[in-house]
């Protein structure tokens, strides 16, 4: 079939992947051809080696050769082209000792792109001439012994001239902006509404956020953007951009404005605008940002870092090749403008419809923030900078940070006020700092997405750096110990019956059981109760006497751990406490974990080493031992599950009681179906709107709660047309309350049951992918019975009296006992 007009991206994309599969069946004929010869003796294999290289790969073809011997014949044709410089490959790429460089490249080198010399571009090459979106084929490889037998280069040409674009004097050029954001709770910070709505004053605005956002958060934007969207992809800022451009809003709609800004939520707005697109109106170029960075220009705090100017930072530090691509000189991502020249090159729409997730972070900064800067420079396509010069690498994580903003710098990046990653001192002081120096800027929105957001350990050394004045050195002046000093101040401190840990899950929030617990000793002034907080702060109301709040990775949060000698958990030991103390100076006492088995050969998941666990019934109990088997008979407590003293408490604590509240207030007397779990991938659209149908015939409100409501085959994604209630724990503060509120629970297990008994509401075993009509008819009949819960045989044998967590409380306080 004759195609008509240019290629499409597919059938370019199409092209590239099948010349690379030709590239590896001739390959492998090769491969075989080369083992042969290497059978024969190294003189022949070398022979061979110098014939591949000199002529090319022959057009001989065969399926795919074994891959430890694909990686000898790569290694051996890599050795011998002298384009990798083992002992410079070494140094730049910090191999461990004894590392084979050749082989490290072929085997993971050039998918980290570490280039093999300043000889060769690896990433230049692989998104010039094979598939960008997939790791194909080694980019050296490729060229040794197919590209440069075709004529390609090694690394890009010379730039040609071009002259730089000014916009026409009298009017304001006509932007669009890309705009990219990502919350971890699904939400639209205040912050974000405010940097949209002075972006919507210079730019049409369009938002896309990597994940999937609570329902009418996007309605926060409406008055700020032309569209909004909530689409999970993986693909950091530059997965946003791609998304947006490619899909959601075109390349035709694109090409309607004479300026292209791609921005990102990684900034609070400190000032207007005005200035800077006012500053760059005037200037000629065909791109610009608010700044560059390069590593060849690093920070100092030793010797004289001053800027320099632009000018001359372009003379001397673009043309030469690097080892490494972080130390070319680029244009960050967090605020970048392209004028139509650029928009309209090939290599640069290429670059951007290409982006796809990568396993790494850097990876996005190399290939993407990185990569585009490269391709434009080596494009001759000039840039300026609203800053004159060149800031020490990187200027808005340095000490340098408030000095740009007394020079009127209308951003700061969240990550440097939140987490300081380049430990500049006197960070702590921020917002007095900037207060001073910006007036305008909301330091309260920028405070409370801090607080929210950031991990409470980072945030304490974030602020506690302390510099030498003689030596410029910088450190967290109590910062956590790892290793063998941990252990070593667990053995030398001791340890006291009366101090009782409670671990905290990642979210934020307690675990059921453990605040059930934790209720039950809050106001006892006989037992010292240190919360141990995570990632995320503390989000439960737990204030009383002789209760202490603490991050658990800083030194404060280590030096109170290990004074406890019991720590109550809710997750498996590892995932409860990420610096673990030493198990013989600590009792760890599991509160339980909702498990009902839909057949009597199964066992829970094992929960590591722990000292004991409640249960709810002798079964439970052996079939913990069964899975867990450093648990003893005396070591499985029949006490109930603590968790269910809260599932079915007359009375709740005021925060969860207030959270329940406004919970029940938004259902406002409808009934609630949850669904939890995972299978969203499995969710097909006629099921979903025939859910949405019965729902809404119904008068049900559909809830979901799972781990990872943002992942891209996740219930909150699948359920999204439903505009279901996101009852995670980034939404509630208690999976508690949910369960209470609960009218019935779809889940693809049964391990809910006995919440569900607790609870007093009706759980469905369904597993999505199955016949959709069983459920329906549940539901239904459910509905029709007034959501009145049929009995389980499934129920607890401790008696559900709400004493779960005193019993759980007195036996601790006898094992104690016992050890004095």
């Amino acid at each position: 079939m004759t195609r008509v007009g240019p290629p499409t991206l597919d059938e370019r994309l199409a092209d590239r992947r099948a010349a690379i599969e030709d590239f590896h069946k001739r390959w492998s004929a090769y491969v075989r051809r080369w083992r042969r010869a290497a059978a024969e003796g190294p003189e022949a294999a070398s022979a061979l080696v110098e014939e591949v290289l000199r002529d090319g790969l022959p057009e001989d073809r065969a399926d795919r050769a074994p891959e430890r011997a694909s990686l000898a014949a790569a290694r051996a044709v890599v050795a011998a082209s002298g384009f990798l410089d083992p002992e410079e490959y070494a140094v730049r790429h910090r191999l461990r000792r004894g590392t084979d460089p050749y082989r490290h490249h072929v085997e993971t080198g050039w998918r980290m792109l570490q280039n093999p010399s300043p000889r060769f571009d690896l990433w230049s090459y692989w998104v010039d001439h094979l598939d960008p979106t997939t790791e194909g084929a080694d980019p050296l490889l490729h060229w040794l012994v197919v590209g440069r037998h075709l004529g390609w280069g090694p690394v890009p040409g010379p730039p040609p001239a071009r002259t730089p674009v000014r916009p026409e004097a009298g009017a304001p050029p006509r932007r669009i902006c890309l705009f990219a954001a990502y919350d971890a709770d699904g939400l639209v910070d205040d912050y974000v509404v405010t940097y949209l709505r002075e972006l919507s004053r210079h730019a049409d605005v369009y938002y896309l956020a990597d994940g999937v956002l609570e329902p009418g958060q996007l309605d926060r934007l409406a008055d700020v953007t032309a569209g909004a969207w909530s689409i999970p992809h993986g693909g950091y800022d530059f997965g946003s951009f791609s998304l947006l451009a490619r899909d959601l809003v075109g390349w035709d709609v694109v090409d309607g404005y004479d300026e292209l800004l791609l921005a990102n939520d990684s900034c609070f707005l400190l000032r207007p605008l005005d200035e800077v697109f006012a500053t760059m109106d005037a200037r000629a170029c065909d791109w610009w940002s608010l700044q560059a960075t390069s590593m060849e220009h690093d920070e100092n705090y030793f010797r004289d870092d001053a800027a320099i100017p632009l000018a001359e930072a372009k003379r001397r530090f673009l043309g030469p090749r690097h080892f490494s691509d972080v130390r070319y000189l680029h244009l960050s991502s967090y605020f970048l403008a392209f004028r139509r020249p650029v928009v309209a090159d090939p290599g640069f729409r290429w670059r951007l419809d290409t982006v796809v997730p990568q396993e790494a972070k850097g990876l996005v900064v190399h290939k993407y923030e990185i990569g585009i800067s490269r391709h434009l420079t080596d494009a001759g396509y000039d840039f300026d900078t609203w800053l004159p010069d060149l800031q020490p690498f990187h200027p808005l994580y340095s000490r340098h940070v408030f000095d740009l903003v007394g020079t009127g710098f209308p951003l700061a990046k969240r990550n440097f006020l939140g987490e300081n990653p380049r430990r500049a001192p006197d960070v702590g002081r921020w917002r007095e700092r900037l207060a001073e120096l910006a007036p305008e800027a909301r330091i309260d929105e920028m405070a409370a997405n801090i607080a929210r957001v950031t991990d409470p350990a980072r945030l304490h050394d974030a602020y506690d750096v302390v510099q030498d004045p003689a030596t410029g050195r910088r450190t967290v002046r109590t910062s956590a110990l790892a290793g063998h000093p941990f252990r070593r101040m667990d053995r030398e401190t001791p340890s006291f019956g009366h101090w009782w840990a409670f671990a905290a899950g990642p979210s934020g929030r307690l675990d059921p059981g453990v605040r059930a617990v934790l209720e039950q000793v809050r106001h006892d002034p006989s037992i010292r109760k240190v919360v141990l907080t995570r990632t995320r702060p503390l989000l439960d109301d737990v204030a009383g006497e002789g209760v202490t709040v603490v991050p658990i990775a800083t030194l404060g949060g280590q030096e109170a751990v290990v004074r406890c000698g019991v720590i109550v958990v809710g997750d498996p030991l590892d995932a409860a406490l990420p610096h673990a103390p030493l198990p013989a100076r600590h009792r760890v006492r599991h509160v339980g974990a909702p498990w009902a088995p839909l057949d009597r050969a199964a066992t829970p998941p094992a929960l590591g080493a722990v000292d004991s666990v409640a249960v709810a019934s002798p079964f439970e109990a052996a079939a913990r031992r069964v899975a867990d088997p450093g648990l003893g008979a005396d070591d499985t407590w029949l006490t109930g599950l603590p968790r269910h003293d809260l599932l079915a408490a007359e009375v709740l604590p005021a925060d969860l009681a207030g959270a329940e509240a406004r919970l029940r207030e938004r259902l406002d007397g409808r009934p609630l179906v949850l669904v939890t779990g995972a299978g969203g991938s499995a969710c097909s659209p006629d099921d979903v709107a025939r859910l949405g149908a019965w729902a809404r015939d119904a008068g049900v409100v559909i809830g979901v709660r799972e781990g990872r409501p943002d992942a891209p085959d996740g219930l909150t994604r699948a359920l999204q047309p439903l505009a279901p209630l996101g009852l995670s724990d980034r939404s509630v503060v208690s999976e508690a309350v949910v369960l209470r509120a609960a009218s019935a629970v779809v889940s693809p297990s049964a391990s809910g049951a006995l919440d569900a008994h607790a609870a007093g509401h009706a759980l469905l075993v369904h597993r999505w992918g199955d016949p959709l009509d069983p459920l329906l008819d549940r539901l239904a009949d459910l509905a029709g019975a007034g959501w009145t819960a049929t009995p389980d045989d499934r129920r607890p044998e401790v008696a559900l009296d709400g004493r779960a967590a005193a019993r759980f409380a007195h036996r601790v306080r006898l094992a104690e006992l016992a050890r004095s």
